[in-house]
């Protein structure tokens, strides 16, 4: 459970810690297979791995995001790393900003072999 790190998770079941992406706003871009450091998550974004150690398949939000349960990633991950340029990324156990929440200050990163799920996400400044 991430909930000993600022996160509700269930284990086996969890996923973390925004939205305007490339493309558009209230999306996840995602990025193909094995990344090799939190280093390669974009400037301005949240990444998520579903892999420990920044690894396996990343997506990445840097907005907020009502609903993320329609990244798979975002629903099962095990690294994550607040990239963001200026703010900090506020997740939630909830869709539409609901549930449990907590805050991962920009620069926070981390992994853990449980895995981890958010299921909303706003950016605080």
């Amino acid at each position: 459970m991430r909930m000993n790190r600022k996160f509700a998770a269930v284990a086996g079941s969890v996923a973390l810690t925004g939205g305007l992406l490339a493309g558009g706003a209230g999306g996840a871009s995602a990025a193909q297979n094995s990344p090799s450091a939190a280093s390669d998550c974009p400037s301005g974004y949240y990444c998520v791995w579903s892999g420990e150690n920044y690894t396996g398949h990343r997506q990445q939000v840097a907005g907020n995001n009502a609903d993320l349960t329609v990244y798979s990633v975002f629903q099962n991950f095990k690294s994550w790393y607040n990239h963001g340029a200026s703010c900090d990324f506020r997740w939630y156990a909830g869709k539409n900003y609901t549930g449990d929440s907590g805050v991962d200050a920009r620069g926070t990163k981390g992994s853990q072999s449980a895995a981890m799920y958010i299921k909303s996400n706003k950016w605080v400044c």
